[in-house]
């Protein structure tokens, strides 16, 4: 029988405690991506991944989805997140989902992987495939890494992300119905002038909101003329700065006219809080000139923005759920992948007003 390797043979080889092993194969916070990386890859090296048996009892529905689904021995879950587009355990959107999948693997007696890599090149010198139980990928993930994912025949989840080549079961946020309500609140307060800022091409769940924004519209009769604010629809930049600035030229050339739309719907929190950035500084009033919502809820990252109308997306159900659908997928090889929409809550907070126009007297607003 090979000998055991053990996290101290781990760090003896790479001169550090056994206790920043266990945090780096953990993914746990304190220790640096570059020492999390050599970790791993020597995990992988020595066989540590393919030795690993959970070392917590599990839930008798578990112990069958295990025997069922995965070889003796394989109870680690790979986390895919990589560090681009603000997808980083700092986050407050991108944090939480990590943290729900954390603690679902944890009560299932399993055990997590991180890996911040994008590349396949990366994946195949980190680790040992047989070592895993299944794969959960977090945000946007490049498609070469994916399909090498499902190359070596390894379950696969996609949260957040959508890929027309990979054929992976996905878990969303629901983005369209979600967006089509937070309108439909919108109308109920008299607005007829709603337009939405966001890039259409950044992401699926972009996308999707901004089709439920234009559902909303043409159910209620309303046209949408969306030629007259098609830079908002393509915001080029992630920079908050960049962005502002993006939405202030916009939205200046509307300004003292009857063409300022009452109320902007954002694509998320970090739009909402550059285009209130932006209104303000044309001397815009929020909400009693414009009203502004976002989607997400991450008012941690934005104390400005605590009173702001969102979608509550409940970040850690995604992680959660994520987790769920590893585990039936693991049993269930044979069958069609799977879409799981999680509702999100329409939170009403003091960003979102009737126009000004309908606090006038009715005889004033007819004339």
């Amino acid at each position: 029988m090979s000998q055991k390797i053990t996290m101290q043979e781990i760090a003896d080889r790479l001169s550090v405690s056994k206790y920043v092993v266990s945090k780096a194969l953990s993914g746990k916070s304190g220790v640096s991506e570059a020492t999390r990386q050599k970790v791993v890859q020597m995990a992988g090296q020595l066989g540590y991944l393919a030795q690993k048996k959970p070392n917590t009892p599990l839930a008798d529905s578990d112990k069958r989805w295990v025997s069922n689904g995965t070889e003796e021995g394989r109870s680690t879950v790979l986390v895919l997140m990589p560090n681009i587009r603000h997808q980083t355990k700092e986050s407050s959107y991108w944090g939480k989902i990590l943290d729900g999948i954390s603690k679902e693997l944890e009560n299932r007696g399993a055990d997590m992987l991180t890996l911040t890599l994008n590349s396949a090149e990366g994946l195949n010198s980190s680790l040992r495939p047989q070592g895993l139980a299944g794969v959960i990928g977090v945000g946007e993930i490049s498609r070469s890494l994916l399909l090498e994912v499902q190359r070596l025949g390894l379950p696969l989840v996609l949260l957040d992300h959508d890929d027309p080549f990979i054929s992976a079961d996905q878990v969303f946020a629901n983005n369209r119905d979600s967006a089509y309500r937070i309108v439909q609140y919108l109308l109920g307060l008299e607005h007829r002038s709603v337009q939405f800022i966001g890039n259409t091409a950044f992401s699926k769940s972009f996308r999707e909101r901004w089709q439920g924004f234009r559902e909303a519209l043409e159910e209620a009769g309303i046209a949408y003329l969306p030629e007259t604010f098609q830079k908002l629809l393509h915001l080029e930049q992630l920079d908050a700065q960049v962005q502002e600035e993006q939405i202030r030229e916009a939205l200046r050339p509307h300004l003292g006219r009857t063409t300022l739309p009452s109320a902007l719907v954002c694509a998320n929190d970090r739009v909402a809080s550059a285009a209130v950035a932006a209104l303000h500084s044309l001397g815009v009033s929020v909400p009693d000139e414009v009203s502004v919502t976002g989607f997400d809820n991450i008012e941690a990252d934005y104390p400005n923005l605590q009173e702001l109308t969102t979608v509550n997306v409940i970040k850690e159900i995604i992680g959660k759920r994520g987790v769920d659908v590893l585990f039936w997928r693991m049993a269930n090889r044979d069958l069609p992948a799977e879409t799981i929409l999680i509702r999100g809550d329409i939170l009403v907070r003091k960003s979102t007003v009737t126009p000004r126009i309908h606090d006038l007297p009715h005889e004033l607003s007819r004339t």
